[in-house]
């Protein structure tokens, strides 16, 4: 199960890495500025030893440096010949001269490191930044191409806290991570080859406890990877809280329910703060145990390393000063590595929130051979169409057949669940049928390319949804190709023209979030002109005038009629008095049509239809 695991784990992480593909050249030169880092950090701890020694070296500072004329020493002995190159590099006329030069190395090689540990930075943080924003475009435009049905699994909350939260985690994978797993591990073997060099024996002792500490890091990050999966899960708890409490403010405080409200948020805020101690305890406690094991390792050196050079045995005074100033510097990538696996397990639990909605397939796709279709010729057919949402067993449609010819004025009534909605979804392909088929001109709409499909067609809906712009904007919503006077023509087609010019900037005026700023009617005929600048030969109305008064409906309808002229219409609505006129009414019930007609012989012949009628417009049932 631990082997499944990790592999599941390494397949991941592996996965988040393939996003720096676009990115290789940025890699290759981040990936050089990491050698000359690692280059000249390693110079820098190098040359400690021979600035103590010559610092601290017995005699005046003005006195001659002796040449030693020993045998060339081998590269097979590291320590010998890098002593030998350093000697030759900073060896003077007399030890004040050295150390001058000393100095300047040492100098030269910490300016250069920090030079080369910028340059790196820098380049990571513009990777980082530009995969952040990749993966996260990719998974906005994945959650928007979803159907229907996928919202009805994920809250807008969650959705919310996975492009925003998740993907933040996920930063952490990304940043540095990369370029530590190949700059650590190369500073580790570097250094310890130059601790084997300068002491096989001292090395020996001071790895020792490198198991120890590697078995507690690995039980530290994953339980940090489930740590950080419940601390994710209670972002996206909040998340959806508020998002749902500030779109339902109006119904929050119509109930005088701020109190509850209130409670509900800081009972999940409890459980974040809960989640976050949790993961932040045992996240903090792995650097001090690291820094505790790697203590514990130096006081043993110290101790038995000191004896042994008190003891004139072994290794120079100038050789143990730089095992140590190498232990030390060995610690840090070590370190590093433990600190980086804490991070890539976090990283790892966004990662699985944000590729499960990335491998959430769509069930509405193109077929391989999709036509295309531009024009809307003939009618609308649903030839024996059942319809059942997914995971349900019962059918919302049952054995739906219904034509709609072209420019007919169709309307679709009954008692709410009879499927009237759903019905109308299916057109456009919101759902797919589970059985039969919608044809348009005959041609099964699934075999129709879905961008060419919804282009015939436009919907108001009963919940408008409006966006924070202007009102030109709302009305050629994501379109640039119409000019002011088309979406003027438009908005008077509305009749939305009066009260747009009444607006502090008339068409420019920013119109608040879900047109928060305008009243149901007008919110509604923008909806209206948005559809009736589109110019599509089918329009589809779902409980449009449901929820206005008797004047907003009235400008409504008279915009409904401006668009009757050789145009084919699906109308939804309880109001029977503006669907009275249609060309077709068709009663459901249950998810069947149990009639049709027009609204005189429905009168005549269909008892429900004829009580609905008497409801509606005298309030009694009885005949």
């Amino acid at each position: 199960m631990n082997l499944q695991t990790s592999q599941n784990s390494l397949r991941l992480y592996v996965r988040i890495l393939s996003y720096l593909k676009p990115y290789v050249r940025h890699i290759v030169v981040i990936l050089l500025f990491n050698f000359g880092f690692i280059v000249f950090n390693t110079l820098s701890i190098w040359l400690v030893a021979p600035f103590v020694s010559t610092l601290f070296q017995a005699g005046p500072a003005q006195e001659q440096v002796v040449e030693q004329h020993s045998p060339p020493a081998s590269m097979l002995n590291i320590n010998a010949w890098l002593k030998e190159k350093t000697a030759d590099l900073i060896r003077h006329d007399n030890r004040l001269e050295t150390l001058k030069m000393l100095s300047l190395l040492v100098f030269l090689g910490f300016l250069l490191k920090n030079a080369f540990a910028f340059g790196e930075a820098f380049l990571v943080s513009f990777v980082e930044q530009h995969v952040i924003k990749d993966l996260r475009d990719q998974l906005y435009a994945h959650i928007i191409h979803q159907p229907l049905q996928f919202f009805e699994r994920y809250n807008t909350g969650n959705l919310m806290s996975r492009i925003t939260n998740d993907i933040n985690a996920l930063n952490v994978a990304v940043n540095r991570s990369f370029t530590k797993i190949i700059r650590d591990p190369l500073m580790i073997v570097i250094f310890v080859a130059l601790l084997i060099s300068i002491s096989w024996q001292l090395t020996l002792l001071a790895f020792l406890v490198i198991p120890v500490s590697g078995f507690i890091i690995q039980k530290t990050g994953q339980s940090l990877k489930r740590k950080s999966h419940r601390v994710q899960e209670r972002i996206a708890n909040l998340t959806s809280i508020l998002q749902e409490t500030i779109s339902g403010i109006r119904v929050v405080k119509a109930f005088g329910m701020e109190s509850y409200e209130i409670r509900r948020f800081r009972e999940q805020t409890q459980a974040h703060f809960r989640a976050v101690l949790r993961q932040v305890r045992l996240n903090r406690l792995s650097g001090p145990l690291s820094e505790t094991l790697g203590v514990g390792i130096m006081a043993c050196v110290l101790w038995f390393g000191g004896q042994l050079v008190l003891a004139g045995r072994l290794l120079s005074a100038e050789d143990f000063i730089r095992f140590l100033a190498v232990l030390f510097a060995v610690m840090e990538p070590i370190k590093s590595l433990g600190n980086l696996n804490n991070n890539i397990q976090i990283a790892l639990a966004s990662g699985q929130r944000i590729f499960s909605v990335l491998d959430t397939p769509s069930p509405i796709v193109d077929a391989p051979q999709a036509l295309p279709k531009r024009v809307f010729a003939s009618d609308i057919e649903f030839r024996d169409v059942w319809f059942r949402y997914h995971g349900h067993q019962n059918w919302v449609l049952r054995g739906i057949r219904l034509q709609i010819e072209r420019e007919q004025k169709v309307a679709l009534v009954g008692p709410s669940g009879a499927g009237k909605t759903t019905l109308a979804n299916l057109l456009p392909r919101f759902y797919d049928v589970t059985r039969g088929a919608v044809c348009i001109d005959g041609c099964d709409i699934r075999n129709i390319r879905t961008s060419d499909l919804r282009r015939l067609m436009g919907v108001v809906t009963q919940e408008v949804i409006l966006f924070n712009d202007t009102v030109a904007n709302n009305i050629a919503y994501g379109s640039r190709e119409y000019t002011l006077e088309q979406i003027e023509e438009a908005a008077r087609l509305a009749n939305a023209l009066e009260f747009i010019r009444q607006l502090p900037e008339g068409f420019h005026t920013v119109i608040g979030e879900r047109g928060v700023r305008l009243s149901g009617g007008q919110r509604q005929r923008l909806s209206i002109a948005r559809a009736i600048l589109k110019n599509p030969p089918i329009l589809i109305f779902d409980e449009a005038t449901s929820s206005l008064d008797s004047e907003a409906e009235r400008l409504i309808q008279q915009a409904i009629a401006n668009l009757l002229h050789r145009r084919t219409v699906l109308m939804i609505a309880h109001r029977l008095a503006s669907i009275i006129h249609s060309d077709l009414i068709v009663v459901m019930e249950e998810g069947r049509i149990v009639d049709m007609g027009s609204h005189e012989e429905l009168l005549e012949r269909n008892a429900r239809y004829r009580r609905l009628c008497r409801l509606q417009f005298t309030g009694s049932w009885e005949d």
